[in-house]
């Protein structure tokens, strides 16, 4: 809520920004209204228009917010490990932390996706998201190679195909009947997956091209 006039600008904002998020997440960009998010947040329509001048500018301004949260926490959670299968392993756990949270960013993350496609705006956020991502994923690759631990030949490719694990599987996730009860399988599947990719061929299997 942001009643108390000691709010501060940005105090505010977050609060609508978060406000969005939860509102979006449960409806979908195209029922959300401004009025729903004011509601939720505790002010006016014309609290909101005054950091906002759309629902699209806020919804912007929602995915940068997160991006900036994301890839803060991904760098910690790699920066707190020094082995490169843990840091896979660290970076695992923090995408998929439980069904609720995945459930509610995934949600939304395929509204914005879908924006993305259609509008500029929207589409230079999402590159953002993604070169950030791929940078920290390929940084983890990298160290690992050097390190004589993964296999792969081309760190940045292999970021982007680890990219690829985590969206597609997370995407299948969303469809399954009980996300609960799926949820601890694909989350061990996606760890599996990667280190399968990253590590040298088990004798026998054939070799990694």
């Amino acid at each position: 809520m942001v009643r108390t006039s000691h709010a501060t600008e940005s105090e505010r904002r977050l609060v609508l920004l978060k406000s969005a998020f939860r509102e979006v997440a449960e409806k979908g960009f195209s029922e959300v209204t401004l009025d729903d998010i004011a509601r939720r947040a505790g002010v006016s329509k014309g609290v909101t228009l005054y950091y906002f001048d759309s629902k699209e500018e806020l919804f912007r301004e929602l995915f940068s917010w997160l991006i900036d949260s994301i890839h803060a926490r991904m760098r910690e959670a790699v920066a707190a490990e020094t082995d490169p299968i843990e840091r896979i392993r660290a970076l695992v756990a923090l995408i998929f932390p439980s069904p609720s949270k995945n459930r509610a960013f995934f949600r939304a993350f395929v509204d914005f996706c879908g924006l993305a496609a259609r509008r500029e705006a929207f589409r230079e956020v999402n590159e953002r998201f993604y070169a950030g991502c791929r940078a920290i994923d390929g940084g983890i690759v990298e160290d690992g190679m050097r390190k004589g631990v993964f296999a792969v030949r081309d760190p940045r490719e292999a970021g982007s195909t680890i990219r690829a694990i985590f969206d597609g599987l997370m995407m299948q996730w969303l469809a399954e009947r009980d996300l609960e009860a799926s949820f601890p399988a694909y989350r061990e599947r996606c760890e599996r997956q990667i280190l399968t990719y990253l590590l040298p061929a088990t004798p026998g299997k054939g070799e990694r091209r």
